[in-house]
């Protein structure tokens, strides 16, 4: 049995490089592990295991053995094939499962690979909920093979999802979008070809078919240098937008019309605002790295305000805890309520796309009245002791006058003119700074009495 790198069972999933740290045994192990867990913990239901992959070249052969895993444990395996995040999470509600597996390494570059893991109902297992159990399971050796094999079926659930996702679309009181996509050779060509069929106006979809090498740029809509196609066809075209996807689909990024990412925290200030009209008084999560005008936006609008983790597991656990009816994290993942708390990109660009539809304004114009702070951006300091970094932080600024302090993951300490969040790294021996401040200069002093404190 080969050895366990207990560095690629992250936070929120598991990720690593293929072949060197993920491979076939892996899958193999993992799979069975998944079942013995559920077991376990009474939740193995109707024995039934949702299954799909992503187009990375790796994920055939991991896909392959995961299936081998689960049916040796004597559960049925319903395989998608290839299939985007959001649609495996429907599939896992809609087919009643005892939970799901996801082999995808999401927005990382070519040579990884790993897997998203859900209970029924796609809650996501993270290290706080049962990963490291997994990978305990993973280690020990006799995970028997069964004399009763599952069985296994191919099941094509995408254009019922499809139909159910263009449900959302409401034909009046729309005008003409010209809107570029880039799809990033993963799994969301498909989707957004048949959802912007319903779309009025034009489209141009870059990169939608299918290809693990990611011939054209890495499948991450954040990186700046990966979206010079996408920004440059917006700006020779005259697009209204454009739209960006990671390699699995759950992660959404847009584009205005100058070719200017909007950031995560500004789009869930508008899903908010367009929500809470139809159901005022409604719970919405942002995340701690957001924007100070998240929080107005919401309070504007009638919502309640919740501030709560980053990372898209917590906040769906979250979510569930304390009925919260949307969320939305800086990375680009939001999440529905109404669709069982999974995050949906298709939901989130059909409700921006009909924003713009009834306003006449630009997504530039949408978003300027957001942009009323200043922002550092996430900064990344590389310490030997990142306890002691918070702690030194937490000491220097808790007494200072007007200081609140919270600990809803990491350290955020506010103040009535500007705030910071400092955060351990999950995987690097690095803290993660966020500031905001009513203006460029205090942002700057305060940034160099931070940094200070960081570096020593």
């Amino acid at each position: 049995m080969q050895n366990i790198n207990p560095d690629i069972f992250k936070a929120y999933d598991i990720r690593g490089v293929y072949p060197d740290q993920i491979d076939g045994e892996f899958a193999y192990r993992l799979g069975g592990a998944f079942c013995r867990f559920l077991i376990n913990n009474g939740e193995a239901g109707n024995r039934k295991i949702i299954m799909a992959r992503d187009t990375r070249l790796s994920s055939d052969e991991l896909a392959e053995n995961l299936i081998q895993g689960i049916t040796d444990q004597s559960f049925d395996v319903a395989d998608l094939g290839l299939a985007s995040a959001p649609l495996f999470y429907w599939a896992i509600i809609k087919e009643k499962a005892a939970g799901g597996l996801m082999v995808t390494a999401s927005h990382n570059p070519a040579q990884y690979n790993g897997f998203k893991v859900c209970r029924a109902d796609s809650r996501m297992v993270s290290g706080e909920t049962g990963l490291f159990q997994i990978r305990d399971l993973m280690e020990q050796a006799g995970l028997e093979t069964s004399f009763n094999a599952g069985k296994i079926s191919q099941v094509d659930l995408k254009k019922e999802y499809l139909d159910f996702m263009l449900s959302f679309i409401k034909s009046s009181q729309r005008k003409p979008l010209k809107i570029v996509y880039d799809c990033a050779n993963g799994t969301m060509g498909q989707e957004i070809e048949e959802i912007s069929k319903l779309i009025p106006g034009e489209k141009e979809i870059l990169f939608a078919d299918p290809d693990g090498n990611f011939p054209n740029h890495e499948p991450n809509p954040i990186k700046p240098e990966n979206m010079s196609a996408l920004k440059n066809k917006i700006i020779e075209s005259g697009a209204d937008l454009g739209i960006a996807f990671d390699g699995d689909g759950d992660r959404i990024v847009f584009y205005d019309e100058k070719g200017e990412m909007v950031r995560g925290d500004f789009i869930t200030a508008l899903m908010a605002e367009i929500l809470l009209k139809q159901n005022p008084g409604k719970k919405i999560l942002y995340e701690v790295r957001s924007s100070r005008v998240v929080n107005e936006i919401i309070r504007q609008n009638g919502g309640i305000p919740v501030l709560g983790k980053s990372g898209h597991s917590l906040i769906k656990e979250h979510m569930r805890r304390e009925n919260i009816f949307f969320g939305g994290e800086m990375s680009g993942h939001y999440f529905f309520q109404e669709l069982g708390y999974i995050d949906s990109s298709l939901l989130v660009a059909i409700k921006i796309l009909e924003l713009l539809s009834r306003e006449d304004k630009k997504l530039s114009r949408l978003v300027a009245p957001l942009k009323k702070y200043s922002s550092s951006g996430e900064l990344n300091f590389e310490v030997a002791d990142p306890d002691g970094v918070l702690m030194a932080a937490e000491s220097h600024f808790k007494g200072a006058k007007g200081a609140q302090v919270k600990k809803i993951d990491g350290l955020t300490i506010e103040f009535a003119d500007w705030w910071f969040n400092l955060r351990k790294s999950n995987t690097e021996p690095l803290v993660r700074l966020n500031m905001e401040a009513d203006s460029p200069e205090i942002l700057e002093e305060k940034r160099k009495e931070l940094e200070g404190l960081i570096c020593g």
